[in-house]
């Protein structure tokens, strides 16, 4: 029952808010837990988060695919110095999603309160719900430092 109600919770959070990408989820969820589907569940648990940052990553290579950015571009925009920034910011985020996967492994009531504050992200600051495990490497940067 708890389970229902966390995810429900969530759904209706995602719904008021607009932040599609976790009413999707919510529900999703909530629809497999009552259809007790648990090799579903077990397998994406397993699997979700590495098939998710799959697809991000496919959606931001899509220019190239597409060719709308060359390669040219690409090496040229590199040495400017928004892309030196971009690999260093690149760089950092990756080590903080390591952090935050990490963080949530041992924390994991804490996803309750990154997906929160998500949904008020996405609500009051126009924002968009897509940085999770890097939220969870700041949340516990920020942990480390109170701790």
């Amino acid at each position: 029952m708890e389970t229902a109600i966390v995810l429900g919770s969530l759904l209706i959070l995602g719904l008021m808010s607009g932040n599609d990408v976790t009413a999707v989820a919510a529900g999703m969820l909530l629809l497999l837990h009552a259809a007790g589907l648990r090799e579903a569940l077990a397998f994406l648990h397993q699997h979700a988060v590495n098939l998710g940052v799959t697809f991000l990553v496919v959606g931001l290579l899509l220019p190239f695919a597409t060719g709308q950015v060359t390669l040219t571009q690409t090496l040229a925009g590199l040495l400017r110095p928004a892309g030196i920034i971009a690999i260093l910011i690149g760089a950092w985020s990756a080590w903080l999603a390591a952090e935050g996967l990490s963080f949530l492994k041992l924390q994991p009531e804490a996803l309750v309160g990154l997906i929160i504050g998500s949904v008020l992200g996405v609500y009051f600051l126009q924002g968009i719900p897509t940085g999770p495990l890097v939220a969870a490497g700041l949340a516990a940067a920020v942990y480390q430092l109170v701790r």
